[in-house]
C-alpha cells in the first residue's frame, strides 16, 4: 500500500530514496511528518511545493514534496541539528 497525503500517493525520487535510507526514514514516517509536522520554509516556495518539519530531540527532520497533479513527489528528506536559539523558537510555536 502506497502512503498518501491530501488524497494523493507519495512517490519518492531516487535521490529522496537515498536520503530516506541515509536518515533511516520510511514512507510511513514521511506521511506522518507531512500530516503532523510544521511549516519550515525558509523562503517562499513555488505553488504546489510543500516543506514540512518535525522535531525529534535536537534534530529537525525536513521533507519537501511537489504536487504534480496526480501524485506528490518527495524531492528531499533531510535532518539537521537545531541551534539552541532555533529550539527555543520552536517551543514557543
Amino acid at each position: 500500500m502506497i502512503p498518501t497525503w491530501k488524497g494523493k500517493p507519495l512517490l519518492p525520487t531516487r535521490s529522496a530514496q537515498n536520503e530516506m535510507f541515509d536518515n533511516d526514514i520510511s514512507l510511513i514516517d514521511v506521511e506522518n511528518i507531512l500530516e503532523s509536522g510544521f511549516d519550515c520554509s525558509r523562503s517562499k516556495r513555488e505553488k504546489g511545493k510543500f516543506e514540512k518539519c518535525i522535531q525529534k530531540g535536537r534534530k529537525i527532520i525536513k521533507v519537501v514534496v511537489v504536487d504534480t497533479g496526480e501524485h506528490l513527489v518527495i524531492i528531499h528528506v533531510g535532518s539537521f541539528t537545531a541551534s539552541k536559539k532555533k529550539l527555543h523558537q520552536l517551543k514557543r510555536m
